[in-house]
């Protein structure tokens, strides 16, 4: 019956004039149960996702074979540390695992690393400083990430705490649990985003996530 509701409400969207907020609520069902194809639906061509500003790292990495393998790197100034294909074994003195690099701290604290270089067979001992990052996703990049968040995880609850509509622009407050395994620990965050209508397309132009208090507080230790 959930599923068909679910494609009942894409219908709807795709026949009505303008998106409204239960269109915001169907489409975040669809970003984090990675469905693409609708997600695809909702956004032009010239979408751009742009991030909430973070300290960190300034990579993207998967769980391999016990360490955290580069696949990202996301400015120029990171790259002089690290690189698509390097390999983390450990963070701060811990074997990394499948929960990524998990950092805390200022801009500018030192962050030991235990690596091994693309194409070199020696450890490496790395210490590099946080930074703040400001990234954006195009559309084909925002929909190939929307596959890969869902595929790390085992389920999750979405829940709407508030949608706030002003001319071409929308502004929603959610709150995203979910667990890797069955009865497995649960990972929360809740997360403020506008969005902005394109409103001769009646689809959705750009998503820009607010900092929240979380990120403030992970400065400090």
């Amino acid at each position: 019956m959930k599923y068909i509701f679910f494609y009942i409400s894409i219908f709807t969207f795709l026949f009505s004039a303008k998106i409204q907020e239960d269109d915001i609520e169907l489409f975040l069902l669809s970003r984090y149960g990675g469905d693409s194809a609708n997600v695809s639906l909702f956004i032009s061509d010239e979408f751009t996702y742009k991030h909430t500003p973070y300290v960190g790292l300034g990579v993207e990495t998967r769980y391999i074979d016990e360490s955290l393998l580069i696949t990202k790197v996301l400015n120029d100034s990171i790259q002089k540390y690290l690189q698509v294909g390097d390999r983390v074994y450990e963070h701060n003195n811990e074997i990394v695992d499948s929960l990524g690099l998990i950092t805390n701290g200022p801009v500018g604290e030192k962050q030991k690393l235990i690596v091994i270089k693309n194409g070199e067979i020696d450890f490496r001992v790395m210490e590099i400083p946080l930074e703040e990052y400001h990234y954006e996703e195009n559309k084909s990049s925002f929909l190939e990430s929307v596959i890969k968040y869902s595929e790390k995880w085992y389920d999750y609850d979405l829940e709407i705490i508030d949608i706030l509509k002003k001319k071409n622009s929308i502004a929603v407050h959610y709150r995203w649990e979910g667990s890797r395994q069955e009865k497995g620990k649960i990972y929360t965050f809740s997360a403020i985003e506008f969005y902005y209508i394109n409103k001769k397309k009646d689809l959705i132009d750009k998503i820009e996530g607010l900092w929240s208090e979380k990120q403030f507080r992970d400065q400090f230790k």
